[in-house]
């Protein structure tokens, strides 16, 4: 065999052993993001009940198997699209309360305030109640380690003698964790301007000055 046959052979070789490009589509870490962009571009633009496999696949242009191998259903997609929501860990503990809770904000904050979430996840609890294997996966996934989070800030509180001794820790959890959405749903999704009042709430439940 020649020399130039033998690398003919080897360049053809080489050739059908690469990859196929696809038609432009993004793959593996590329295609994960573009899946989870265009999920949350879509549950931003028309909620959760609108969203379909098929819109998503066609927004990320990807096809409907590349996110079905990832995600089994819409739902396991949604509350992945949605997780930064949830916190990465416990709250800080900065010796204080005022300091625990301006950690706590500053984390979400850097994670979701630029990103569509805010406007995102009370749409979600919305459509919840009426839809009760959403709302099990909102409440286990997103609201309830929100919940924890805020919990454990005021429970310090109450330890350290800044807050009440007697106070009700769920209505307490509650009472801030409800007027940050609310506060969102006004503003449109302005996270810091729903986060800057909890300050004033902390306020109200401290031990009076003797």
């Amino acid at each position: 065999m020649s020399i130039k046959h033998a690398k003919t052979k080897q360049d053809r070789a080489g050739a059908e052993g690469a990859p196929a490009r696809g038609r432009g589509r993004p793959r593996s870490e590329q295609a994960h993001r573009a899946i989870v962009e265009a999920t949350l571009t879509l549950l931003d633009e028309g909620g959760y009940t609108a969203l379909t496999i098929e819109a998503v696949a066609e927004r990320a242009s990807v096809g409907k198997t590349t996110i079905y191998r990832r995600w089994p259903s819409k739902l396991e997609l949604v509350v992945e699209a949605i997780s930064e929501l949830r916190p990465p860990g416990p709250p800080e503990d900065t010796g204080s309360l005022a300091g625990d809770f301006a950690a706590f904000a500053r984390g979400q904050v850097s994670r979701v305030a630029r990103t569509a979430l805010p406007r995102i996840a009370p749409r979600l609890i919305s459509e919840a109640v009426s839809d009760p294997e959403l709302h099990a996966a909102v409440m286990s996934d997103v609201i309830e380690p929100v919940r924890d989070a805020l919990r454990t800030v005021l429970r310090r509180g109450v330890e350290r003698g800044e807050l009440r001794p007697d106070l009700d820790l769920e209505l307490a959890t509650d009472l801030v964790h409800g007027t940050v959405i609310y506060r969102i749903l006004l503003t449109q999704g302005d996270l810091i301007a729903a986060t800057s009042v909890v300050p004033r709430i902390l306020a109200l439940l401290r031990v009076p000055s003797s």
